[in-house]
């Protein structure tokens, strides 16, 4: 009786093992335990402060910080930068690229240092200084294997790669229709990749976006906890990623107080900025502090 119930252990032991090792790996558990931050806020509340932009900035599309804390933005159709003071709303200096100025479909901003970056939304990047007020700068663009029917709608820098993340509102690439796509850019290389860095399980953010559309809109890396927050203006939803695409938290945006969410930026104590584009009517900064 004993050697049967022994012979019977190893043969368990034995076939867990066996069986064990063939298992798959859960693919949504995050590297590194990384822990969801996005509970700190309250997006289907109302705001700290909520300003109406000024008209230039109607079509306000992109929002960025810069390391000293002072937020800039830009507006979707001319490659103009402007420095917002987040606390009232208001323009405290805009520049633009080009001589002539440039005209195009951007569609976000980024930083990394003295230097900023523009997008379109065919994937070309515009690298520039920033201009005191008033000047125009010159600039240098990086053309990507990405194109309008890609439609990028939203860029931000990750220092722990060193790349500029663009965020693709349209077809993710070959194979990938069930997902959204961040592609990114080296700024060490000057270079695209061709393999996204993550991707955004439409299904699984979808089912819980108003109508059930997830187009996203903007991405933002938090500051503190590494991880990515991405906006979708169609279906009124923010989605937190770790830093190998698996979702950690989504909720809803609050439709009346950000009508068209476009940009994201976080500011030095961590509240959340939104900006909304007017859509023809007028544009918009919502701000949004963290909980305790």
């Amino acid at each position: 009786m004993f050697r049967f119930e022994v012979k019977r252990l190893l043969v368990l032991l034995a076939l867990g093992l066996l069986f064990g090792s063939f298992q798959t790996p859960n693919e949504h558990a995050p590297k590194g335990g990384t822990q969801s931050v996005l509970n700190r806020y309250n997006l289907t509340a109302q705001p700290k402060a909520r300003f109406v932009v000024p008209s230039r900035l109607n079509e306000i599309s992109g929002l960025t910080m810069t390391e000293d804390g002072r937020l800039f933005a830009n507006e979707d159709e001319r490659g103009v930068v402007y420095q917002l003071d987040y606390t009232s709303g208001r323009i405290i200096k805009r520049f633009s690229i080009g001589r002539f100025g440039v005209r195009a479909d951007f569609e976000g901003i980024a930083v990394k240092g003295t230097w900023f970056y523009l997008v379109e939304s065919n994937g070309t990047l515009y690298e520039f200084p920033e201009g005191r007020d008033g000047e125009r700068v010159e600039f240098r663009t990086y053309r990507s294997f990405l194109t309008s029917k890609n439609d990028v709608e939203g860029l931000c820098y990750d220092p722990s790669t060193d790349c500029l993340l663009l965020l693709c509102k349209g077809d993710p690439g070959k194979g990938l229709q069930k997902y959204k796509a961040v592609y990114e850019f080296s700024l060490q290389s000057k270079t695209f990749s061709p393999k996204p860095p993550f991707l955004i399980p439409l299904k699984q953010v979808s089912r819980s976006s108003a109508g059930n559309h997830f187009n996203p809109s903007g991405i933002e890396r938090h500051p503190r906890s590494g991880t990515f927050f991405v906006i979708a203006a169609q279906g009124h939803s923010i989605v937190e990623l770790a830093a190998d695409g698996t979702v950690l938290a989504q909720q809803a945006i609050n439709k009346r107080v950000n009508p068209h969410p476009e940009g994201i930026a976080f500011a030095p104590d961590l509240s959340l900025l939104l900006c909304n584009d007017g859509q023809g009517g007028t544009g918009s900064l919502t701000v949004y502090a963290p909980q305790q």
